[in-house]
């Protein structure tokens, strides 16, 4: 069994530059009930935070989620 999945934001889990649909946070809360997830992208720390992380339902395992900006 896998204990980490790698996605990259822009154009994979959102589209570029726009913050995670519902379903996505959704479906990321599901996954993190299983794995561990580390999300990568360009772009800076302040886009994750108010765009993606916050989205996620407040229940979700944030402890297993790796937010790792390259800026």
């Amino acid at each position: 069994m896998k204990w980490l999945i790698v996605f990259d934001l822009d154009g994979t889990l959102a589209e570029s530059k726009r913050p995670l649909s519902a379903e996505m946070a959704m479906t990321l809360a599901r996954l993190l009930a299983v794995v561990d997830v580390a999300v990568i992208s360009g772009g800076d720390w302040p886009q994750f935070v108010p765009d993606d992380a916050s989205r996620l339902r407040v229940e979700a395992e944030r402890e297993r989620l790796w937010l790792m900006p390259t800026t």
